[in-house]
């Protein structure tokens, strides 16, 4: 498997860069090359006050970005909606494929155009526990999308946004990784999902095979272990850093 120079020059200057503006130096000289002239690398926040620890990295046309924030069109951005449906690189073109357009969307994508937002490439950004964010590619012409772009423009925007997160994390202080999310045993997950589920430690232990002093124990050292006092709250918590999704609520 062979990565061309520029994208191997790429990859290196992401894990090396110090700040926003490098980073969005990188991204300006590489967009072209995927036959794109806009890009936009943000975390699916609040963009009118976003969060200190955000990313946005863009050079979206200044008219565009003045709408949609007049607008909240963020909120509704349908580019945003679709990447929550899959984890590899997706054409803007496709996105009704994908999801069910509001009519609000349909505008949305159609007001874009006349800004140089016509067709686009977007890359999911799913980190457990953190914001979900995309890196977008946009641009006036079609744009086909070859096994070899879309590899390309997946680890772009990969190496992209992991330099955008360690920056930030670099700035605030914040913990990444293990030192963020709590250890917790499988049968303790097991336990929490059941608890989202609604069931009690007795029901919890006539489904595991466990007693209910046990499962109280699970759950009360999950518990101190998130710093929370309510077991409403530890599912929460659960589910944001990825330790259960809605899937396990279903397999139990």
């Amino acid at each position: 498997m062979y990565i061309g120079p520029q994208l191997s020059e790429f990859i290196g200057n992401c894990r090396i860069v110090e700040d926003e503006f490098a980073l969005k130096a990188l991204l300006c000289d590489i967009t072209p090359s995927i036959g794109c002239e806009q890009f936009a690398l943000v975390s699916h926040v609040d963009l009118v006050g976003p969060p200190r620890e955000a990313t946005i990295i863009m050079n979206y046309h200044e008219g565009w970005v003045e709408r949609s924030l007049l607008s909240n069109y963020y909120i509704d951005d349908p580019v945003h909606a679709a990447s929550t449906r899959t984890v590899t690189a997706f054409l803007w073109s496709l996105i009704p494929s994908m999801i069910s357009l509001t009519q609000r969307q349909l505008r949305i994508l159609d007001e874009a155009r006349p800004f140089g937002l016509v067709e686009g490439l977007t890359v999911p950004v799913h980190s457990p526990g953190e914001y979900r964010g995309t890196c977008s590619f946009g641009g006036r012409g079609p744009i086909e999308l070859t096994a070899q772009l879309l590899g390309a423009v997946q680890v772009i925007g990969m190496f992209a946004f992991e330099a955008a997160r360690r920056i930030q994390c670099k700035r605030w202080g914040l913990a990444t990784g293990n030192d963020r999310v709590p250890t917790l045993t499988p049968r303790q997950l097991d336990c929490i999902a059941l608890v989202a589920c609604g069931k009690t430690d007795r029901e919890i232990g006539i489904i595991l095979e466990l007693s209910h002093h046990t499962v109280r124990d699970y759950v009360e050292d999950a518990m101190r272990r998130y710093d929370v006092f309510k077991r409403t709250e530890l599912v929460a918590r659960c589910l944001f850093d990825g330790q259960i999704c809605y899937r396990s609520f279903c397999r139990s």
